[in-house]
């Protein structure tokens, strides 16, 4: 009796499986690690939370880090602050002049600056300033041994490194967004007015805005920024925590954390805006 020889696999076939293979491994590894992630930020947040665990050395810790990255940026958060007021108030303030609704510039100044614009370019200057000197500093903490010793004493990293941290960036942002916003309004207004471009003045222009601010955007101002503020800091330590002890482990980890750094304020953006 014939039979008929058996079938051999397609290669085709076979690079297929082991294409798919690789992209599910990615995607599993991928979703593992957003989810550690965000249990691990949560225990930092609930942590910090409990007055119980804020001993003296992590009090030490938040004041020295707050100073750091919250006052000493004032100075770059007014530059940038000053340049978008000058370009963005006063074109708002132009336009709408100019078509006869100024009564409408309260409305469209808390829709693009309170809403979106202070909170977010703040958000990028506070990671431009202080995500990679986070990692850096994390990351040299672990090259250098100094992880272990704290563990090896019983003192939790996370309590030590990255509550007061976190907590510091958190409320620093915050800090810098409501300069952000008041800077670029009141340069903006000045501006406007000594070009000529906007017939009301200062009250009806303070009134303009306060008066469209709803308990929503009030909500959004303190919740954005905090939000972020907390995620951007936790995103470095977190890496920081899980490189290799060696200082290019720490240097190749940095693009990383930028980017991260990025789309987590973005997201935290959108998402925040959506809900309140």
């Amino acid at each position: 009796m014939n039979r008929s020889p058996a079938r051999m696999p397609q290669p085709e076939t076979g690079r297929a499986a082991a294409v798919y293979a690789r992209l599910g491994d990615g995607v599993a590894r991928r979703t593992l690690s957003v989810l550690q992630f965000v249990g691990d930020l949560s225990a930092t947040f609930a942590r910090g939370l409990d007055p119980g665990n804020w001993r003296r050395t992590m009090r030490e810790e938040f004041t020295w880090f707050f100073f750091h990255v919250g006052v000493r940026a004032v100075p770059a958060v007014v530059v940038v602050a000053l340049l978008v007021g000058v370009g963005l108030v006063v074109q708002i303030l132009y336009w709408l002049n100019l078509v006869g609704q100024k009564d409408g510039v309260g409305t469209f100044l808390v829709m693009m600056l309170v809403r979106e614009i202070a909170p977010i370019v703040t958000a990028l200057v506070v990671i431009g300033r202080s995500g990679s000197v986070l990692l850096d500093e994390v990351g040299r903490l672990k090259a250098d041994g100094q992880i272990r010793m704290l563990e090896s004493i019983g003192i939790d990293p996370t309590d030590f490194i990255a509550v007061p941290r976190c907590f510091a960036l958190a409320l620093a942002t915050f800090m810098l967004t409501l300069i952000f916003l008041y800077v670029a309004l009141w340069f903006g207004f000045i501006a406007a007015s000594l070009a000529g471009l906007t017939p009301i003045s200062l009250l009806e222009f303070v009134d303009s805005v306060l008066s469209h601010m709803s308990l929503g955007d009030n909500l959004l101002l303190l919740t954005k920024p905090v939000v972020i503020g907390f995620v951007v800091a936790y995103i470095p330590i977190w890496l920081g925590l899980r490189v290799d002890s060696s200082v290019l482990a720490v240097r190749q980890a940095l693009p990383r954390s930028f980017v991260y750094s990025l789309l987590a304020a973005f997201v935290i953006g959108v998402a925040v805006s959506v809900v309140l």
